[in-house]
């Protein structure tokens, strides 16, 4: 079983998963066009990100904001055991699936660690340990963390407590 999933992206331990992953013309801020599955104009030949230091700048404040919750290094450092497309480009597609399969486990984790942060009490505290133990497991694999039918459960589950803890404005 994996230890506890970081809910953080961190670039630095990821391979561009995003900057590949997903098409420009559906996300806000992003100024390259592009498709789904295809890689950023702005990737290197290295596949770096060769405005990374100027990106706000140049007109790509999506790619500031986009937060996969640690979908992309988990998929890299854990799935892929620290292996990298870039270094075997036969890994670019099963890299970004797996990528794509895990992102709705991983934005589930977050809200599970967002709502310990606003003062669960004890029944909602073993909810959400239930739920991360769960989302945890189906993190094991790219397989399990796309059954939607499965999510769906889970996210059912973490409505009501995060419903409690947040309610919505009147």
């Amino acid at each position: 079983m994996l230890g506890k999933l970081e809910t953080r992206s961190d670039c630095s331990r990821c391979a561009a998963l995003c900057c590949i992953a997903y098409p420009s013309d559906e996300m806000p801020g992003f100024s390259a066009r592009k498709q789904a599955g295809e890689a950023c104009p702005k990737l290197d030949a290295c596949g770096l990100c060769s405005i990374y230091a100027t990106r706000g700048r140049d007109g790509f404040g999506g790619c500031i904001q986009f937060e996969c919750f640690g979908a992309g290094q988990h998929v890299v450092q854990t799935l892929f055991g620290g292996k990298d497309w870039r270094d075997d480009p036969a890994l670019l597609r099963p890299m970004v699936e797996s990528f794509l399969a895990l992102r709705r486990c991983f934005d589930l984790l977050y809200l599970v660690d967002y709502a310990r942060g606003l003062g669960p009490n004890g029944d909602e505290r073993s909810v959400l340990d239930g739920i991360e133990t769960e989302l945890t497991e189906m993190a094991a694999s790219a397989q399990t963390a796309s059954d939607s039918a499965r999510l769906r459960s889970v996210e059912a589950r973490l409505r009501p407590v995060l419903a409690r803890l947040h309610p919505a404005p009147a």
